[in-house]
């Protein structure tokens, strides 16, 4: 195990989402997926997020924090897999000039996924 990973609430949803809509309404299991592991506490914190105001809301998507206090190296590898979509993702709205398209949001992905490289190169990650 790792040591501690935080992510934004942002990042937490948007990353259990693509694990969601890959399950293709697959329940979670008992396997070794974060989906499996982090499914409880997504539903939770989304439930909490929706009840917020509008600039509650934003406030707790982008400055609340979810922290993990162990991770294991399968979980590290695929919130990288989900990550480097997400980049993938970004980089062709904004190819396409795409009405969503966001150099900002590409930014905070790939800064995610430098810390997470670094965070698999980091002493002691084994």
């Amino acid at each position: 195990m790792a040591n501690k990973l935080e992510i934004t609430v942002h990042e937490f949803l948007t990353i259990m989402g693509k694990l969601d809509a890959e399950r293709k309404g697959q329940p979670p299991g008992d396997g070794d997926s974060i989906y499996d592991t982090w499914y409880d506490h997504w539903v939770a914190l989304e439930k909490k997020v929706d009840k917020l105001s509008p600039m509650a809301r934003a406030d707790m998507l982008f400055d609340g924090k979810v922290g993990i206090n162990a991770i294991s190296e399968n979980h590290l590898a695929e919130i990288i897999g989900v990550v480097e979509d997400q980049i993938a993702m970004h980089r062709e709205l904004i190819k396409t000039d795409d009405e969503d398209a966001d150099p900002e949001d590409l930014a905070m992905w790939q800064e995610r996924l430098s810390q997470l490289v670094d965070l698999r190169k980091s002493t002691g990650w084994r």
